[in-house]
């Protein structure tokens, strides 16, 4: 954590600027809380906006564990967390599991340089050096000219931040403090350098930084040069350049890293690029020890800590083993060879433990632990991502968006990786140790001291025998031969697919698998396509199948198989039909071609034509369904039809395509270009709905199966970045094709326009938006509301809730609900207040003085009702009644709107013979809701009200043949308005699903 002095001094801002506003000043809140607290106050980080384009907006990256940059480790109480960069943006694993703590934000900027202190985390972007609490920006600092990529602390108190040979020294303490704020905003937190540290002319760029315990506002400086020096951060003073690590050389080597000597006071360990590991005396400037590295430059040292530990050194290598030294014994105490698949970029023992963490350029961390009786490590736990750019993926499962296999290579060296899309932590990177069992004859076609296949060219597999047997097929670079996995096992299994005849014998360039995965169709350099068993490896002949040979033939004189095309087969796919598709890349067998799966014989053939005068080539094929993709070298795209034998669709990059990908639902098809540019095409209005340019281009595309997102892998990078499709997000944008077609792509590498325009044109963007939310409002006010009808055949719906009206129809339920839950109690005893008599001495109620006069009358005993008394009078009719019997329906109509749901029952149950009415009331109300059916407004109140007078008087409708052949044509009337409302609903539901998308088939 930072210094005391921290807290202090933001508790004094908070409580000048409570005392500045009149407010009394309430309890800050504590430690990384505060400066949360006073973050969360100012305008969103600049480092956050990012670009988008007209359709995706990007979400995350995954596939991504670490770069190349070390990883920092933080202790925060018991618990140890690493934080990793990825690019643009970090990551932080909790070291007890190596499970994610949390994600940080997606940054517009590529992260430089990662340190931690305490709960805060430091990047370093391209102009300023940007401090995050989780997702919260607290301050940056600004002054450097260059971007910063050496950051250390010195104690709690200073940073040290170095770009080439410019050192800053800053004073950590004002990160997160209240900025001045200006018409009522707050503006960011800007905190400037105390002071440079003057490094002599020679000394080189600023390799490493290191704080020595007890050495008070000392700081270590390691050069390019090799030369290392001591100053004073809180003078900017040099205070001693050391010269026991050179003495005896006669050429200078590069300082690699620097580590402090836990428990020795005064002991510094250093790495050099030539692989010489040095532990000096700092005091007196003299070495004490010195080891050197067979495997060449010193990447990263770390010394293990504990009671009883052993004085272990870890020094990282860049082949991707790390070397453990015995300080006692002053010699190698064991290598770990090929602990990671590239260089080590950083290594740290955790505090106290017998666990080492390591990361590597191949994109993983593993922890080690030390626990073996001879001291040796063992693997414990990994995190692991693509090891390098993925050449081929794809959604493992036609329905399955969980994960994805992914094929690529790195370094000389391919892979085959399982990426999952919701959890990290199961990624798993494809065992190769099956390659030692495979047969002599295709152990020749690698190298002895490469224990890796070459990069892969083409993937292809088949979920459906996921537990059946291996059902991944990949190709090679320069390999005759394809390869099987075992998805279910995640390992290499020792089989191979290579023809029999070694005349046949070229690299293989395409695989495709039948959509039942029995049949494996691999394409070749040579031209020439063959179909093997996949179950058995077995070889099943080349398409075209050879002519049997004249009888007599000696086999040897045989000829050779005969091929599909006259160049490389650049794509093969096999239809669900079973129909295999080949397309080559040679000028003048520029066409598509289709062969049967079972008996080898020609189906048809499509010529693609070109957008130019030339001879085109084919460049890469891939299917969905029905459609074929076909790229060629002139730029075009030819979209085919299978089931029409012709080209359907074709549009003009102007640029050859390096991968392209069909939406789920084969809607939009997705072109990446080699100059760096993704294009949208929409099939059924042919043309371009976006487009976009990466800084590198992108290598593979996939859509998911639901088409919500794209994923996308890019030149020279590890992460597969995942756009998300706004459409299917967001419900306020308009559909894709009311756009224009985009003139000029969008660079979404760049920084977000609103930073880069300056505050300014932000201010003038938030005034745009209220004035036209202002506006839009305003609009929405002008516009009138209308309960009639837009055309005959449409209904207008009331303008009340929609509880109203269902209150009413349902009002037992309502009351049922509503009963209380037990009767109301009597009460015990009488009030004291009633009138009582005696009887001599016994008290008794007196009656009510009245009581007689109302006996006298003879009410109780004429038997007649105090609520019905004869017939109806004129004067007694109720309202509804006397509307319905003048023809006034509209008056009657607005009476039952007005009315409760208990009143608008009370008004239809008054009809009719039960109520002492008379049968024309029925034929009367009847006649009401024609009325109204016919001028088809109001349309939910009227069937409420329809619904309710149905149930109050069916049994008497029945009865009465006159009303019930009304009620029949009553019924007729609601069936022809809403069969034409219905008719209506569907055209418009097919407009807009050829317009917006939604339909779910071709």
């Amino acid at each position: 954590m930072l210094a005391h002095q921290v807290r202090k001094r933001q508790r004094q801002v908070l409580e000048q600027s409570a005392a500045a506003h009149g407010a009394s000043a309430a309890a800050p809140p504590r430690k990384l809380a505060r400066r949360s607290a006073l973050a969360t106050r100012r305008p969103a980080s600049g480092a956050l906006r990012v670009r988008e384009s007209a359709l995706f907006r990007p979400v995350r990256a995954i596939g991504l564990v670490t770069d190349e940059l070390p990883i920092a480790p933080a202790t925060l109480g018991d618990a140890d967390f690493a934080v990793a960069s990825i690019g643009r943006g970090f990551q932080v694993f909790d070291c007890k599991r190596l499970r994610l703590a949390h994600i940080g934000p997606r940054l517009n900027e590529k992260i430089r340089a990662l340190l931690s202190v305490g709960g805060v985390v430091l990047t370093s972007l391209k102009a300023d050096i940007v401090a995050w609490h989780k997702l919260i920006e607290l301050g940056r600092f600004r002054g450097h000219t260059a971007p910063a990529t050496v950051l250390g602390t010195v104690g709690a108190g200073f940073l040290v931040s170095a770009s080439e040979a410019e050192v800053l020294v800053w004073q950590l303490s004002d990160v997160g403090l209240a900025p001045k704020e200006k018409a009522g905003k707050c503006s960011e937190c800007i905190v400037t350098p105390l002071g440079k540290l003057a490094v002599a002319p020679g000394f080189g760029s600023c390799t490493a930084v290191c704080h020595p315990p007890t050495y008070l506002h000392k700081v270590l400086l390691g050069s390019s040069s090799g030369q290392l020096s001591l100053w004073n951060v809180r003078t900017l003073d040099r205070i001693h350049t050391f010269s026991a690590h050179l003495a005896g050389r006669k050429e200078s080597c590069a300082i690699t890293c620097i580590g402090e000597v836990p428990n020795v006071l005064d002991l510094i360990a250093l790495g050099f690029a030539d692989g010489r590991i040095c532990i000096l005396h700092a005091r007196e400037d003299r070495v004490v020890m010195e080891f050197q590295q067979a495997q060449g430059r010193v990447t990263a040292l770390a010394f293990r800590t504990g009671a009883g530990a052993p004085a272990h050194l870890v020094t990282g290598a860049p082949n991707g083993s790390f070397v453990v030294w015995d300080l006692d014994k002053r010699r190698a105490h064991h290598v770990a060879e090929g602990s990671h698949h590239g260089p080590l970029s950083s290594v740290h023992f955790l505090p106290g433990q017998p666990l080492l963490l390591t990361s590597g350029r191949d994109n993983s961390i593993r922890m080690w632990i030390f626990d073996t009786p001879d001291g040796l490590p063992r693997l414990l736990r990994s995190r692991c991502g693509c090891p390098g750019p993925a050449r081929r993926m794809a959604f493992y499962g036609r329905d399955n968006e969980k994960e994805l296999i992914v094929g690529g290579g790195n370094d000389g060296a391919g892979f085959v990786s399982k990426i999952s899309f919701i959890q990290d932590h199961q990624n798993a990177d494809y065992s190769q140790a099956a390659l030692k069992k495979l047969p002599a004859s295709l152990k020749s076609m690698q190298p002895a001291h490469i224990n890796r296949l070459p990069p892969v060219v083409d993937v292809a597999f088949c979920d459906v025998r996921h537990f059946d047997w291996p059902a991944v097929v990949t190709a090679h670079e320069q390999l005759d031969a394809a390869f099987v996995w075992s998805a279910e096992h995640q390992a290499l299994a020792p089989k191979a697919m290579r023809p029999e005849d070694p005349k046949d014998c070229a690299p293989v360039t395409a695989v495709a698998i039948s959509s039942d995965g029995n049949y494996c169709v691999l394409g070749l350099e040579n031209g020439a396509l063959h179909r093997f068993n996949l179950q058995s490896q077995l070889h099943r002949g080349a398409i075209p199948k050879l002519p049997a040979p004249p009888p007599g033939t000696p086999a040897k004189a045989a000829p050779a198989a005969p091929r599909a095309h006259r160049g490389r087969i650049c794509g093969v796919e096999i239809s669900v039909s079973g129909l295999v598709v080949s397309l080559a890349s040679h000028p003048r067998d520029c066409e598509l071609r289709t062969w049967k799966l079972m008996t080898h014989e020609a189906a048809f053939s499509v010529p693609l034509p070109s957008a130019g005068s030339g001879c085109p080539s084919g460049i890469l094929l891939r299917a969905q369904g029905a459609l074929i993709a076909a790229g060629l070298d002139d730029g075009a795209l030819q979209v085919v039809d299978l089931s029409s034998a012709s080209v359907v669709r074709s549009f003009a990059c102007g640029v050859p395509a390096t991968d392209v990908a069909f939406s789920g639902d084969a809607r939009w098809l997705a072109a990446a270009l080699r100059d760096g540019g993704l294009r949208i095409f929409d099939l059924l209005a042919s043309r371009c709905v976006d487009s976009f340019v990466f800084a590198r281009p992108a290598l593979s595309l996939c859509f998911a199966p639901s088409s919500a997102f794209l994923l996308t892998s890019h030149a020279k990078g590890n992460a597969i970045q995942v756009w998300a499709n706004k459409f299917l997000f967001d419900p306020d944008l308009s559909a894709p094709l009311l756009r224009p077609e985009p003139k000029e792509p969008v660079r979404v590498d760049e920084p977000g326009a609103p930073e880069a325009e300056g505050p300014a044109k932000a201010a003038e963007d938030e005034e745009n938006e209220e004035g036209d939310a202002g506006k839009g409002t305003s609009e929405g006010k002008d516009l009138p509301a209308s309960t009639a009808p837009l055309e005959p055949e449409l209904l207008t719906l009331s303008d009340v809730p929609p509880a109203k009206w269902q209150a009413t129809l349902h009002l037992d339920t309502v009351k049922e609900r509503n009963k209380p839950a037990e009767a109301p109690k009597p009460l015990a005893s009488a009030p004291f207040f009633l009138p009582t008599a005696h009887e001599g001495v016994t008290p008794r109620f007196a009656a009510p003085l009245d009581a007689e006069d109302e006996e006298g009358d003879g009410g109780a005993g004429n038997g007649a009702s105090h609520i019905l008394q004869g017939d109806r009078s004129t004067s007694k009719v109720a309202k509804f009644q006397r509307l319905l019997s003048k023809g006034k329906f509209d008056e009657a109509l607005k009476f039952l709107r007005e009315q409760t749901p208990s009143g608008v029952h009370l008004a239809i149950e008054e009809l009719g013979p039960m109520a002492g009415g008379t049968l024309e009331e029925l034929g009367t109300c009847l006649a009401f809701f024609e009325w109204h059916l016919d001028k088809a407004h109001l349309a939910d109140e009227l069937q409420a009200y329809l619904s309710l007078f149905l149930q109050a008087h069916g049994e008497e409708l029945a009865g009465a043949p006159d009303l019930r052949a009304r009620c029949a044509k009553l019924c007729q009337a609601l069936e022809g308005r809403w069969s034409a409302l219905n008719r209506q609903c569907q055209k418009v539901r097919c407009f807009l699903g050829m317009l917006t998308h939604t339909q779910s088939q071709w």
